[in-house]
């Protein structure tokens, strides 16, 4: 009876080793991916940065109004009068042919 007992000891902490390495194992995979996940997010917050950057010198006016000139483009400042609200902006009337491919799609589709 005994023997048993100390069989069944044996293989069930083999058993619990495995499955204790196997955990050990999936816990250090898990934290190289959060790793490399940060690092990931690091890199891209620092291209963002950069390209913020790069588009604040890009805008700058004086190089702008440098370019207009050199480029004989003739821009000129934006009137109050120009800047609307989106209310202003009149609706579009669809044409014909997408009201078509519209009716064509929905054939079938149509509850009665």
């Amino acid at each position: 009876m005994i023997r048993y007992l100390y069989v069944f000891l044996l293989f069930s902490s083999i058993i619990f080793a495995l499955l204790l390495y196997i955990v050990s194992y999936d816990s250090k995979n898990i934290s190289n991916q959060i790793s490399e996940i940060n690092r990931n997010i690091i890199k891209e917050k620092n291209e963002i940065l950069t390209l913020q950057a790069e588009l604040s010198l890009l805008s700058q006016p004086d190089r702008i109004q440098n370019l207009s000139n050199n480029l004989g483009l003739n821009l000129q400042p934006v009137r109050v009068s120009q800047i609307k609200d989106i209310e202003d902006i009149p609706i579009k009337p669809a044409n014909k042919i997408m009201d078509e491919l519209v009716e064509r799609s929905l054939v079938g589709f149509s509850e009665n």
